[in-house]
């Protein structure tokens, strides 16, 4: 039920389009930068005889799955189900070019599969005429649960208000 679905690659090509402009894709890793200004390129590698092999950091999906936490928490739902189905497509496109088939990739992108239909159905929920005659979808309905989401709205929240503190979006 949570795999990934052949039908999610038109959609996540559709949503990167929609959120990152005509190139879509190419323009995330321009969004979610790999290269950190105050990085000590392997310090702590000595054995890398060339500083300049980037580590892997995983920014663009770390910072798609950041974004999602934060539209939902924003109750943006219809953008953090983009933003974890992306997610999840970009770990998986991950998974691919590695030749990683471990357990540990195979749940994270589970993970943000589940993720984006809890946020799919928070969406239906949100936009129906009947909104305040229904409950809204559970997580536990989606394998997640109530306290797995209070803790990421709780970080969330905290990242939001210290962007704006510092007036940076």
């Amino acid at each position: 039920m949570y795999e990934w679905k052949s039908e999610y690659d038109d959609l996540t090509n559709e949503f990167a389009i929609k959120h990152f402009g005509p190139k879509g894709y190419s323009n995330i890793t321009s969004f979610f930068p790999c290269m950190r200004d105050k990085y000590k390129w392997a310090t702590y590698r000595p054995d890398i005889p060339d500083s300049r092999v980037a580590a892997k950091n995983n920014t663009e999906y770390h910072g798609l799955e950041e974004h999602a936490k934060q539209y939902h928490v924003t109750a943006q739902y219809e953008e953090a189900y983009h933003y974890w189905l992306m997610a999840a497509d970009w770990r998986r496109q991950d998974m691919l070019a590695h030749n990683f088939d471990d357990d540990g990739h195979k749940s994270a992108v589970t993970f943000c599969i589940k993720q984006a239909l809890y946020n799919k159905a928070l969406t239906e929920w949100q936009t129906r005429d009947d909104l305040h005659e229904r409950k809204a979808p559970a997580p536990e309905e989606f394998e997640l649960t109530d306290e797995l989401i209070r803790k990421m709205d709780e970080k969330a929240e905290k990242i939001i208000e210290e962007a704006m503190k510092n007036g940076k979006p």
